[in-house]
């Protein structure tokens, strides 16, 4: 068999040109048996081939790789036992169907990774058939583009389990060259070569799972690590389009109160999308928030579900994961490349699943520790800030910690403090039993009262105290107790019902005392009204009907005085006597019916005959009554003011 062969020879025959129909298989049988050498089989160069044939596989055995097999498949055929000077080892690229060149032996011109679409050439039928195929003359087959005079070529499928692994391909430049033994070695060396691939692939896979495993820890490790949520969304992102060498990604977050997705960290975009909200369901990440369940698209650009704001990204092959907590959305992640030749794998798609379940976890983590530390900070400012004197205690009432309002308030440095008894330490023997009760009543509940404490200095200060139970999901962790100082509040309680009580028991003086001469002027304008008409002195009347009226007044006054003094002073006497209510109600009506009048009032008066008596004090209800109805009649002009009197349930109702 010749030794040499050009480029133009390997396309002819190993992929060949799509011409006319498909070779039919030749079997063994009809072909003439020939040695490689050109002599007839004999047991010594059977025994040579096989001893090849078991170097052969004792070199594959020991192969690292798919490529490395291959160069010691093509190598080992290449043995003087064997003598193929002129093959190639094809193996299929799953995403694309073509065969791609990985080992070849007398073909200098060959392009290492050389590529044949599927369905063109020779070779093809081994792939399409799954079985061996023996072209005896390549000139006379329509498939083949001539490049020599003459020429043979035996194609050898690589199988396992059913599955095409790639194709064998050996030839030489005599026609007819190849014979049974041939098939039965090159069949051999095949499968060889196929078992030692499907176990490369199989370990690779497991390598492969085993470093996105690793990689996938390492990662959530690093992740778990980082609480802070702002810079934990950023890293996640490089850390996913890390993991699948992506060009670029995005990452948001989902608030289910608005319905919203809100892009809060991006990777490698030619155009920022920080601040970007989508509704729920609006393009790729919303999506997958509605559906909750990964998705890959081949290319975005043509993708007909994209957010018009995203019109001018570039992303061919994007891969969008919701990142859930259970069934719960927490947000999406996306990651994609701009070439549109690539693609993610089934491999980078589990990798993403994975790393957005535990991404998740991480976020959710942080945010709630965000949370927490939020409420701390503010719990922490609210009690330095606060006027109010604030200590926290654990469950045997000892100090946690104080405010400075505390330190202010009773003297006492908050390093002094720190694991004190607090009812030792600010109340004495006397004060003791009550301050404990209300740290007592506090494990229960809330304890509200005031009394005296004690500074660091000996001295009392009079504090209202709130104490309450510092609890979480039902389970007692402390007390609070807050202490407001009253002092001046009290002193000047005291001091306004001193005063108080003084002016009370003054008005109530004064009062009594204006009363008797007040009582002497009526009297004596109502006795010169009497002298005065009795004389024939009329013109004397009115001014002293007026002097007459303004004592009266002046009475009234002083009486109203009287009795709100009584009333602070807490001295108001009540005389209980029986009375007609029908007859009251009339003399009530009689005195207020002028001014009633005066504003062009109508008094409408509803009171049964058969009313009967009421016990009461009779001044204090004439007094009310005339006040009501003066009242109404100032504020009531051309309109009608109406008086009910009832009984019900036993009482009487005006």
């Amino acid at each position: 068999m010749g030794s040499g062969v050009s480029y133009m020879r390997i396309v002819s025959t190993a992929g060949g040109v799509a011409i006319g129909s498909p070779l039919p298989w030749c079997s063994p049988m009809e072909v003439r048996p020939q040695d490689p050498s050109g002599g007839s089989t004999s047991a010594a160069a059977a025994a040579l081939r096989n001893a090849a044939l078991l170097r052969l596989s004792a070199s594959v055995a020991e192969a690292l790789d798919e490529d490395d097999i291959c160069r010691r498949v093509a190598n080992g055929l290449h043995d003087r036992a064997l003598g193929y000077d002129m093959l190639g080892i094809f193996l299929l690229d799953p995403a694309t169907g073509e065969r791609v060149l990985r080992a070849s032996v007398g073909w200098p011109d060959a392009p290492a990774g050389m590529r044949i679409p599927p369905d063109i050439g020779i070779s093809h039928l081994a792939i399409h058939e799954r079985r061996l195929q023996y072209t005896p003359r390549v000139t006379e087959e329509p498939r083949y583009v001539p490049s020599l005079s003459t020429g043979s070529e035996l194609d050898v499928p690589l199988l396992s389990g059913g599955q095409v692994l790639g194709v064998l391909v050996v030839e030489s430049n005599l026609p007819d060259a190849f014979g049974p033994a041939d098939f039965d070695t090159l069949t051999v060396a095949s499968t060889h070569a196929s078992i030692a691939i499907a176990r490369a692939r199989l370990l690779a896979a497991e390598r492969r799972r085993a470093d996105e495993h690793e990689a996938l820890l390492a990662t959530i490790a690093d992740l778990s690590a980082e609480l802070e949520l702002a810079p934990l969304l950023d890293a996640v992102l490089a850390r996913a389009c890390k993991l699948v060498n992506a060009a670029g990604g995005e990452l948001g977050t989902y608030d289910a109160a608005t319905g919203e997705l809100t892009i809060v960290s991006n990777n490698n975009m030619s155009e920022s999308s920080l601040g970007a909200r989508l509704k729920f369901g609006e393009g790729a990440m919303g999506h997958v928030i509605r559906t909750r369940e990964l998705m890959r698209i081949a290319d975005y650009v043509t993708w007909e579900g994209r957010s018009q704001q995203y019109t001018r990204i570039a992303a061919r092959s994007v891969i969008v994961a919701p990142l859930l907590i259970g069934q719960r959305p927490v947000g999406a992640i996306n990651v994609w490349h701009e070439d549109p030749a690539i693609q993610f794998s089934d491999s980078d798609v589990r990798l993403i699943e994975l790393f957005g379940q535990q991404a998740a976890v991480a976020i959710e983590n942080a945010r709630l520790f965000s949370d927490a530390q939020r409420e701390r900070q503010y719990f922490e400012a609210v009690m330095h800030n606060s006027p109010t004197a604030v200590v926290t205690l654990d469950l045997s009432e000892n100090i946690v910690s104080v405010n400075p309002a505390f330190e202010t308030l009773f003297g006492y440095r908050s390093s002094d403090v720190i694991g004190r008894n607090l009812d030792e330490m600010i109340t004495t023997e006397e004060q003791r039993a009550e301050a404990v009760s209300y740290t007592r009543r506090a494990k229960q509940g809330v304890a509200h009262g005031i009394g005296q404490r004690r500074r660091s200095d000996g001295t009392m200060v009079e504090v209202e105290v709130l104490a309450v139970r510092v609890e979480s999901h039902g389970h007692l962790f402390g007390m609070m107790a807050l202490y407001h100082d009253v002092s001046e509040l009290l002193d000047a309680r005291r001091s306004a019902e001193s005063a108080n009580r003084s002016k009370s028991q003054f008005l109530a003086n004064m009062s009594h005392e204006l009363r008797t001469p007040l009582n002497a002027i009526i009297g004596y304008s109502e006795m010169l009204q009497e002298e005065s008409q009795e004389d024939g002195n009329e013109q004397y009347v009115p001014d002293l009907q007026k002097i007459h009226g303004a004592g009266r007044h002046l009475l009234a006054l002083i009486n109203d005085i009287l009795d709100l003094s009584k009333i602070e002073a807490g001295k108001m006497d009540i005389y209980l006597e029986s009375v007609s209510i029908k007859s009251l109600v009339d003399e009530v009506c009689s005195t207020v019916r002028p001014l009633i009048e005066r504003n062009g009032n109508l008094l409408e008066l509803r009171t049964p005959a058969d009313i009967g008596v009421l016990r009461t004090d009779v001044t204090k209800l004439r007094q009310a009554l005339l006040n009501l109805l003066s009242n109404a009649s100032k504020f009531t002009e051309q309109g009608v003011i109406s008086l009910h009197v009832e009984r019900r349930d036993g009482m009487v109702v005006f």
